[in-house]
């Protein structure tokens, strides 16, 4: 089998799904076009869900083994102001040895390598080791529904999850957890005019937000996973009115998280608020606000077996040590260790250009992960 040839029809196929926007909720045409691929290049059961989740299933030399499933989504984000790209973002160019686009890394690139080394092995007349589903699913950008339905559904064992998304090559063990709280502050609204007749809380807010800048340092962290981070992002007031004061402003936390738990956040909130008069409000949560079990999304032992396969796997195939990592930000691999799915994440591209006007995926970085997925699929 010739490489470069898979190489240059993986390539290919990024841009022809590049060029095929995919708005969450817009996600039935590319699905349909995945699976007319998958069907063309010899898969063994191609189908797609109610939710339009698209799945292709090769056999392996041994059936009765758990499968090994090739998970990405098939949302992206949409492309915002256009004059910030160099190149129109749902053209797929290439510029300087990197596809560019929407999508090129978050995460159509990555799911063209998973289908491609599926399609490598067909081509050279070998089988994986196991059956090997590519699983690509719906609207992972707002949530996961998609990959939810799929685990609530799932009727074959499955050994393990592999992600695509963005790890520059490495292997990435987990992410931390999500949670969100709204941070109320509360005054009295008063004409614009005469503040000193009203309690303004703007400035409750802005006394929080410094303790919070100051302080956010004293959060845990997690051993491999990294520290906690917490971000102020979205500020509300109850009037829309220049020429009056507020009763209340607001303030939403975002999270992230692998050694805090719901509790402990709470109590690191309250802390910072405790002679400010505030109230705090559930934002989007997956746990009990009272608990003491700390928030991971999740967290696979870079000293258990399946990690030291993996990662030997991957090595052998690239020609080099691929290093263990941890994603940045949260993905659908949250969703399967509830369900007794061990989860690790594996694909070229950079995290950091996810959701950028600058999003783009090196086609060196996709040669050497669709050696490296070849490599595993025929071990694993």
């Amino acid at each position: 089998m010739d490489i470069e040839t898979l190489l240059e029809d993986c390539v290919a196929f990024t841009q022809t799904l590049i060029q095929t926007p995919s708005r969450t909720h817009e996600e039935r045409v590319i699905a349909e076009l995945i699976a007319a691929h998958l069907r063309q290049a010899g898969f063994d059961e191609v189908w797609l869900d109610e939710l339009h989740n698209v799945y292709g299933r090769v056999y392996g030399r041994d059936r009765t083994l758990p499968a090994l499933v090739l998970n990405s989504h098939t949302d992206h984000v949409d492309p915002g102001d256009l004059s910030l790209w160099a190149v129109p973002p749902f053209a797929g160019q290439i510029v300087e040895g990197q596809i560019i686009g929407r999508g090129a890394c978050d995460i159509k690139g990555p799911l063209a390598v998973q289908v491609y080394s599926m399609i490598g092995l067909l081509r050279n007349g070998e089988r994986p080791r196991r059956d090997v589903v590519f699983c690509g699913v719906v609207e992972e950008e707002i949530g996961g529904t998609g990959a939810k339905y799929w685990v609530k559904n799932l009727d074959y064992p499955v050994a393990l999850v592999v992600l695509g998304e963005p790890s520059s090559n490495r292997l990435s063990l987990g992410h931390r957890g999500i949670e969100g709280y709204w941070v109320q502050f509360n005054g009295r609204s008063v004409h614009a005019s005469a503040p000193a007749r009203g309690e303004n809380p703007n400035y409750y807010l802005a006394i929080f937000l410094q303790r919070l800048a100051d302080q956010q340092s004293e959060l845990k962290n997690h051993p491999y996973l990294g520290a906690t981070t917490v971000s102020p992002t979205i500020i509300e007031v109850d009037t829309a009115s220049s020429n009056v004061t507020p009763a209340w402003v607001r303030v939403f936390l975002d999270f992230r998280t692998a050694a805090e738990s719901p509790a402990s956040l709470l109590a690191f909130i309250a802390e910072l608020a405790h002679d400010l008069p505030h109230t705090i409000l559930p934002g989007h949560t997956w746990s009990d606000m009272s608990s003491d079990t700390p928030l991971v999304g999740f967290a696979t032992d870079p000293e258990s077996e399946v990690v030291q396969r993996v990662q030997a796997a991957l090595s052998k195939g690239t020609g080099r040590e691929v290093p263990l990592a941890s994603y940045g930000f949260a993905t659908d691999g949250r969703f399967f260790p509830a369900y007794g799915i061990q989860v690790l994440g594996y694909a070229p591209g950079a995290e950091e250009l996810a959701h950028t006007a600058k999003e783009s995926i090196p086609i060196v970085e996709m040669g050497e992960a669709l050696r490296g997925y070849m490599q595993l699929l025929r071990e694993f």
